[in-house]
C-alpha cells in the first residue's frame, strides 16, 4: 500500500534516501483562473519537480474535461521517462490544491504499475510543509530522462461497459465523492450533463476526508463515517466524481486502511451524465442523501 507522511519524514527521506523524487501535482479547475504551473515556478518545496496531471488524460476532443486516463503504454512510458522516473523510484506527491490531487498522481502511478510501497503523500500539502518551517524555492527544474517501463494494472480501472454491467448485476459498491448537493441532482459545473446520481451509489463528498487545515483526519474517524451510510468495506468498491480527479482521495484511504479492491470509474459523472438512460435506470432503488447533505 502507498504511504501518508508528515513534513519531518519528508524532509528526512530527501536528505538521507535514495532514489527520491518529490512533485507538486497540484490541480485546478478551469473557474478558479489558478496556473498551477506557474505557482510552482513562483513556490514549490525544495529538490521538488511539477508533475503535469493532464499529460496522462485522453487526447480525445470528444473527452474534453473528462480527464480520462490514457491507455497507451508506449505514450506513458516516455512521458513518465521525460519527468525522470524510474521503476524503482520512490515518489513523493504533495499539492497545494483544494481537489487534493496529489491523491490523483498518486493513483495514475498505481495503474501505470508502479510499486505502491514506492508511492506516498505529503499530508496538508505546501500549507503543511510552510508550517513546518520547510525549505522551499522558486524557478524552473530541470530533470534527467531515466527509462520507464509501463505495466498497467486495470483492477484499479473501471469503464462504462463495466459500470453498467455492474448497475445491472451489482457486485461492486459504488461511493460519489462530489458534493452531495450535486449528487442529490443540484447544479451541474459542467454543460449538457443529465442531474443526479448513479442509482445505488452512496454520497461521501470528499471534503469529508481533511480537516480545515487540509491535513487528513482520523482514519478512524472516516472509516465511521463511511461505515454509517451503509458503506462495506469488505465488499469491493468503485469510486466516482465529476472527471475522476477528486475520486481517487477515496482509493488512497482505501489503500491506507489495506481495503485491496478498489478502483476508479474512468469517465465518472463527465461520461455517465452525458450518455443517455440505461434500461430501468430511474426505477432502481436510491441510496439516502439526508446524512450527506446535514453536513453542508
Amino acid at each position: 500500500m502507498p504511504w501518508l507522511i508528515n513534513p519531518a519524514q519528508l524532509d528526512k527521506f530527501r536528505k538521507s534516501q535514495k532514489n527520491v523524487l518529490i512533485f507538486d501535482a497540484s490541480y485546478h479547475m478551469p473557474d478558479e483562473n489558478r496556473d498551477a504551473k506557474q505557482e510552482f515556478v513562483n513556490k514549490h518545496i525544495i529538490d521538488s519537480h511539477f508533475f503535469p496531471i493532464d499529460i496522462f488524460s485522453d487526447p480525445n476532443p470528444e473527452l474534453a474535461h473528462s480527464h480520462m486516463l490514457l491507455l497507451d503504454e508506449k505514450i506513458i512510458a516516455e512521458k513518465l521517462s521525460a519527468l525522470g522516473i524510474r521503476n524503482d523510484s520512490k515518489i513523493i506527491f504533495y499539492d497545494n490544491s483544494k481537489l487534493h490531487s496529489s491523491c490523483r498522481a498518486l493513483w495514475m502511478l498505481k495503474v501505470f504499475g508502479h510499486n505502491p510501497q514506492q508511492l506516498y503523500i505529503l499530508d496538508g500539502g505546501l500549507d503543511a510543509w510552510d508550517t513546518y518551517g520547510g525549505k522551499s524555492e522558486s524557478g524552473e527544474t530541470h530533470v534527467t530522462t531515466k527509462p520507464y517501463t509501463v505495466h498497467f494494472q486495470l483492477d484499479f480501472l473501471r469503464s462504462l461497459s463495466q459500470m453498467k454491467s455492474n448497475l445491472h448485476n451489482p457486485s461492486e459498491q459504488v461511493i460519489d465523492v462530489r458534493h452531495a448537493v450535486r449528487f442529490a441532482g443540484g447544479p451541474e459545473i459542467r454543460e449538457n450533463l443529465r442531474l443526479g446520481h448513479i442509482p445505488g451509489s452512496f454520497s461521501f463528498p470528499y471534503i469529508t476526508f481533511f480537516e480545515k487545515n487540509g491535513c487528513w483526519r482520523s482514519l478512524d474517524k472516516i472509516r465511521n463515517q463511511l461505515t454509517g451510510t451503509g458503506v462495506d468495506l469488505k465488499t469491493p468498491i468503485i469510486t466516482t466524481c465529476g472527471s475522476s480527479i477528486t475520486a481517487p482521495i477515496l482509493n488512497f484511504y482505501l489503500d491506507l486502511l489495506d481495503v485491496k479492491k478498489n478502483s476508479v470509474y474512468n469517465g465518472s459523472w463527465t461520461e455517465w451524465g452525458s450518455e443517455k438512460l440505461y434500461p430501468h435506470e430511474l426505477s432502481l432503488d436510491e441510496r439516502p442523501t439526508e446524512n450527506c447533505l446535514k453536513e453542508y
